[in-house]
Formats: structure tokens, C-alpha cells, sequence
């Protein structure tokens, strides 16, 4: 909890806040001096101090999310508030604000906590009306003639914990949508070209001979693409079906180039994790809807 706004306020508040035992000593609360964390800008880091200079002063590093994001990453905002990754063991809570909407990216998630110090606790917050959403893997391209179908993309985690070795407390509370992000569709099989047979010519004297020419059979038919799970509702996409082999035309001659084989069809992309938990253990609540696995 924040030190008040205004009002008394006193040695024994700052020990309670940021953890101090007696004796109490105004020189051990400089900014950045092992208990106060550097996100408390009012307070100095050298020479004079005071009292008045503490207020509104947390222990914890508070990130307010108060606009859209792509691909939020809390170290990179965390460490622009002053904290410092290699030393700064100080807990981060960062709180997704009412209405405001993180996506990911092309291979990256919605937020991801980034490699901060392994014994800063961190706390992330969905308010109602908020969301956190994987971002959607690609369509797969469909095959051209005698070829395959491309899979899918796979979607992304709506939010990742990427905190090696972490020693911390762990938990996110959403009271919004985390869904982690949709496969793509696999594309579709391309269609088998068409066999062909020398023709079959009438040689004037009651018989019949084969060529010069080509008598085509059929081209196979392009298979179906597969279709896209819904945007952040971690679902993953369907495969893609194969094309058609191509036919033989039916003639006497039995020379004949073969027919193509229908390419198969490309696989759907596997969907995003709401919580990527990285083998941390942490905790998740909330009466918000989690759209995909949180482990």
C-alpha cells in the first residue's frame, strides 16, 4: 500500500512501507539505496531528505496500462521507470486499465514479463472491460498445381512469464479477457494436373495408329482451405484438405504421361496459451474468462 498523499506522516510509516527495522535512520530510504525503488521519483538519492518528500511512495514498482498496446513488455516499462533488473529486487504490479486492449505481435505474446530479476514479485491486473489477446497465426497459402498446402501460423500467448529462475510470487487476476491467440488455416491441397495419352488417328486402311499428338485427361480440383480460429479465442486452425488427382483421358493408345498427384492440404496452426506460465508456479483468478490453457 501507498504512504498517504498529504497529512502527518512519519519515520515508523516509511519502515512499514518499505520494510525497515529499528534503529530507523533517514539515510536509509534514498531512492535507489536497497529499499525504496526507483519508481518513487520525489524522492532524492543523496544530500537533503525529508519526510514530505515520501509522499504517495509505494514499495512496489506500479505500472498503470492506461492506453492500447502491442506486444507489452514489462521490463522495457519497468526498467523506463527506474527500476534495474540486475539489482532491483523490488515487486512489479502492473494493472491493464478498464478498456484498455494489449494484442500481440507476429511470435510474440500480449505481455510478457520479460527476464526481470528472478526475486521481484509480480502481479498482473485485468480490470473489466479490459483485454489481453495472443496474436492470430497467418492463414497457410494455398498449393499451386501438384503441391502441397502450407500450414497454418500458430497463435501466440496472450500473456507469457519469461522469468528465468524466478523466486518470486506470481499471479494474475483477471477480471476482463485473457484468450490467447487463434491458428491460422491450413491451406489448401493444390489440383493434380491432367494425364495425357498420344492420339489415336484413323490410318485410312481400316486400322488406326498412335500420335503425333496429345489427347488430355481432366485436371484434380483444389482442395479447401482450412479455416482460422476466432481472434482471441485460442482455438486452433483446421487443416486444409487435399487436392484431387488429375485423370487419363480413355483412348486406345497406350503411351501416356502420367496424371498429377493433388498436393495435400497444409495443417492449422495450434492455438495460444491465455497464461504461459514457463514452469513458474503462478496463481490465476479473477472472475474474467480465460480463452486457452494457463500452464
Amino acid at each position: 500500500m501507498a504512504l498517504q498523499s498529504s497529512g502527518a506522516i512519519s519515520l515508523a510509516d516509511l519502515a512499514t512501507e518499505f520494510g525497515d527495522t529499528t534503529p530507523h535512520s533517514m539515510s536509509e530510504f534514498y531512492r535507489d539505496g536497497g529499499k525504496v525503488p526507483g519508481n518513487n521519483t520525489g524522492v532524492p538519492t543523496s544530500g537533503a531528505i525529508g519526510l514530505s518528500d515520501f509522499y504517495g511512495a509505494v514499495a512496489a514498482l506500479v505500472l498503470n496500462v492506461s492506453s492500447n498496446q502491442t506486444a507489452y513488455n514489462v521490463l522495457t516499462a519497468a526498467t523506463a521507470a527506474g527500476y534495474n533488473a540486475s539489482t532491483d529486487t523490488t515487486p512489479i504490479i502492473v494493472n491493464v486499465q478498464a478498456g484498455v486492449d494489449i494484442v500481440g505481435s507476429s511470435g510474440n505474446p500480449g505481455i510478457t514479463t520479460g527476464a526481470l530479476n528472478a526475486a521481484s514479485d509480480v502481479t498482473i491486473n485485468i480490470a473489466a472491460t479490459a483485454s489481453v489477446c495472443g496474436f492470430d497465426g497467418a492463414q497457410g497459402a494455398n498449393g499451386g498445381t501438384n503441391s502441397a498446402g502450407s500450414a497454418g501460423g500458430n497463435g501466440t500467448d496472450a500473456i507469457k512469464f519469461a522469468v528465468a529462475s524466478g523466486t518470486g510470487t506470481y499471479s494474475v487476476v483477471n477480471s476482463g479477457i485473457v484468450g490467447g491467440g487463434s491458428g491460422g488455416g491450413g491451406g489448401a491441397g493444390g489440383p493434380g494436373s491432367a494425364g495425357a495419352r498420344l492420339t489415336e488417328f484413323n490410318d485410312g486402311k481400316g486400322g488406326s495408329s498412335c500420335g503425333p499428338g496429345n489427347t488430355y485427361g481432366s485436371a484434380g480440383s483444389a482442395g479447401s482451405a482450412g479455416v482460422s480460429g476466432t481472434s482471441c479465442r485460442a482455438q486452433a486452425g483446421t487443416d486444409g484438405t487435399a487436392g484431387t488427382n488429375g485423370g487419363y483421358p480413355i483412348d486406345a493408345c497406350a503411351i501416356s504421361i502420367a496424371a498429377g498427384s493433388g498436393g495435400a492440404g497444409g495443417s492449422g496452426g495450434t492455438a495460444g496459451k491465455a497464461v504461459n506460465k514457463s514452469g513458474l508456479t503462478v496463481t490465476t483468478s479473477g472472475s474474467g474468462t480465460y480463452y486457452g490453457a494457463t500452464s
